[in-house]
């Protein structure tokens, strides 16, 4: 098995190796450091920010929406997001991915972004690119123990709104941490559905390995994944979407059968520090 990780970080082709890292930087919650911040060039400043209290609705309270957007638009394109392209943000919350893609994309490019929090879609229809085309925010009425208890439909049933192979790019930003195994099949299976052939996908996971394995009950690692589900564990067992592990192997597997090449699965540190660095996958659909 680890020689086979070995090949695949390998395989990585050299221009996504610093955007792997950053997009696991970027999910993680902020930390503390000496030196001041670095932020955002002033020409890559974008006007919308989201109120602090609606914050906690993706992620760590202290989360800033700044700063993670203009990470998320800098990855985005150094994996090769071109302005034409459209991008289909799985779970986009208070649209920290879209804010800085409004002056990005231009006008043959599209966005478009849906969520459980219907609070969350509010107020990106009501704040970010208002009355522009290329933007589209959904609320998916979908039961999440977690976001949205009151859905009126399972997540394994939930059929993407759009139309087949209609994207160049997927992302999913702390989703399959959350989704239990038949939600999170249904989701993957729509995922190859709406990628164009050629698109790819970039999704955030807690992929538990022979090291995550090893350190599971050692006190260095974020989340003991002790806790079987059906397809999945949590470290969670009172509340078990709060944190949501899958084993390596068979995630590989699924990529395959749904024609979804692997260009590298980029492990996170929270396999051996108290840290929530996530897996970042990146895949292309097969033409």
């Amino acid at each position: 098995m680890q020689a086979f990780l070995t090949a695949l970080r390998n395989a990585t082709p050299a221009p996504l190796r610093p955007a792997l890292g950053r997009l696991r930087r970027a999910l993680a919650p902020p930390r503390v450091s000496a030196a001041p911040a670095e932020l955002p060039e002033p020409a890559d400043v974008d006007a919308v920010t989201a109120p602090q209290e609606l914050w906690h609705l993706v992620g760590a309270a202290d989360a800033d929406f700044v700063r993670v957007g203009q990470e998320f638009k800098r990855l985005f394109i150094e994996a090769g997001l071109q302005p034409h392209h459209a991008i289909l943000d799985v779970g986009c919350g208070i649209g920290r991915a879209a804010a800085p893609l409004v002056n990005y994309l231009d006008e043959n490019g599209r966005y478009a972004g849906f969520d459980v929090m219907a609070e969350a879609i509010d107020w990106c229809k009501a704040n970010i690119a208002v009355g522009d085309p290329r933007f589209d925010f959904a609320h998916a009425d979908m039961r999440s123990d977690r976001y949205n208890p009151a859905g009126s439909q399972p997540a394994s049933a939930y059929v993407f709104p759009y139309p087949d192979a209609s994207f160049d790019y997927v992302w999913l930003g702390s989703v399959f941490t959350h989704l239990l195994a038949a939600d999170q099949a249904q989701f993957a299976r729509e995922i190859a559905r709406v990628l164009k052939p050629g698109g790819i996908s970039i999704v955030s996971w807690y992929l538990i390995d022979e090291e995550a394995r090893a350190n599971t009950g050692n006190g260095q690692i974020a989340f003991d994944f002790v806790h079987p589900l059906d397809g999945c564990w949590t470290a969670t067992p009172d509340l078990p979407e709060a944190v949501i592990g899958y084993d390596l192997e068979p995630v590989l597997a699924q990529y395959d059968a749904l024609g979804l090449e692997v260009l590298n699965p980029a492990l996170g540190v929270w396999r051996r520090q108290p840290l929530q660095d996530q897996d970042i996958v990146i895949a292309r659909k097969r033409a």
